[in-house]
């Protein structure tokens, strides 16, 4: 990751006016000056908008209030470690760099479909437009967005029979459904509301009104994602959804008559790490390991963290020795992590790991995982 430095307001802007970075951290002495609520108001109102974290001298309920106004994503207060910035700075950057979005519009109006795509597309999402609420059901499959909008009135089926038939479906239960439109009258909002929709808006759509109806509803969805999926510590895919994904990348391989390799990664004296140095030292073990496997590893590969300092990796198309071959790096890497206990002392985490073959050593996922166990339990 590359980074500018500069030593003033001004050498920001000059330097703003031909770059655009990915993050600004920014800080201030002084929350209430004009030019720093300019800089961050306009870093907020770029297309697409770049996040600010402000690193500030008080601790003024004012000033965390004046940040978010004029857009700032991030609050610290100084003095703060490197560590602190980069956790905070990493979260934004994982916020802002998120996929596209792809979002599915429905409206039987093919002029309205093409100005809520030029409306939409500078602010990185995907739109598919649809005219034909008939073809619903298989542009979903096709799609599958992240956001679906709704006329109200079409013709054949309309945008309320639509929702409620995505409401029946487990698959898109969880789908943001929002709603435009031209009614306004209670019961039409009423029956919105009562198919299962999340939000609705009045047209003529106003187009900045529609954009933070569907960032914050994007937003919402993804934490809740997030905490239902995310190990809170790590980052990592937890153990209900890591092997969910296993699973499927294990039947997925088996189909296509492809090697698959179980790696089982553990932090082997994680217990006496939280013991000797306290909970937090262990933790920033797990954090770390988790930064570092999510780096050294690739899409195409499951990691997830199962508790107790157990780190599962599922690597498809390897053999036993490719995969001990393409998780060497990352080994490499968490052995040479050095860490600090509260107290100062430094530390080191002791690495162990163990491989297993599908199908020699095992033709299912829990046999994949008790053979590494058994592997590691030997060692």
């Amino acid at each position: 990751m590359g980074w500018q430095s500069v030593e003033s307001l001004q050498d920001a802007t000059d330097w703003l006016r031909s770059h655009t970075p990915s993050l600004v951290v920014l800080a201030v002495d002084t929350i209430g000056q004009k030019n720093t609520l300019a800089l961050v108001a306009d870093l907020a109102a770029r297309t697409p908008a770049v996040p600010t974290l402000v690193l500030a001298t008080a601790d003024e309920l004012l000033d965390r209030v004046t940040v978010a106004r004029a857009g700032g994503q991030g609050f610290l207060v100084k003095p703060v470690t490197a560590i602190q910035v980069w956790e905070v700075a990493t979260q934004l950057l994982q916020k802002s760099h998120s996929q596209t979005v792809n979002v599915l519009v429905v409206d039987d109006d093919p002029v309205f479909l093409g100005v809520l795509r030029s409306l939409l597309e500078p602010w990185g999402m995907r739109m598919t437009g649809l005219d034909n609420p008939l073809r619903f059901w298989e542009m979903l499959r096709s799609v599958s967005p992240d956001l679906l909008i709704l006329d109200v009135e079409m013709p054949g089926v309309n945008g309320i029979e639509l929702c409620q038939a995505v409401r029946t479906d487990p698959t898109w239960q969880g789908l943001p459904i929002l709603f435009l439109t031209a009614h306004k009258d209670s019961h039409t909002v009423q029956q919105v509301f009562a198919s299962g929709a999340d939000d609705f808006i009045m047209k003529p759509v106003v187009g900045p009104e529609l954009l933070t109806r569907m960032t914050n509803r994007l937003e919402r969805n993804r934490l809740f994602q997030t905490l239902s999926s995310r190990d809170s510590i790590t980052g990592l895919a937890n153990q209900p959804q890591s092997n969910r994904d296993l699973e499927w990348l294990l039947q997925e391989t088996i189909q296509t008559q492809q090697p698959f390799c179980l790696a089982v990664l553990t932090v082997a004296d994680l217990r006496a790490i939280n013991v000797q140095y306290g909970h937090g030292a262990g933790n920033q073990v797990l954090q770390r390991w988790g930064q570092v496997l999510q780096s050294a590893l690739g899409s195409g590969e499951v990691t997830g963290y199962w508790g107790n300092g157990e780190f599962i990796i599922g690597l498809p198309g390897l053999k036993k020795a490719e995969a001990r071959d393409r998780l060497a790096d990352g080994l490499a890497k968490l052995r040479r992590q050095i860490f600090s206990a509260p107290d100062g002392r430094r530390f080191q985490a002791t690495c162990q790991v163990a491989i297993a073959e599908y199908p020699t050593d095992g033709a299912t996922l829990q046999a994949l995982y008790q053979a590494g166990n058994s592997a590691l339990a030997e060692k």
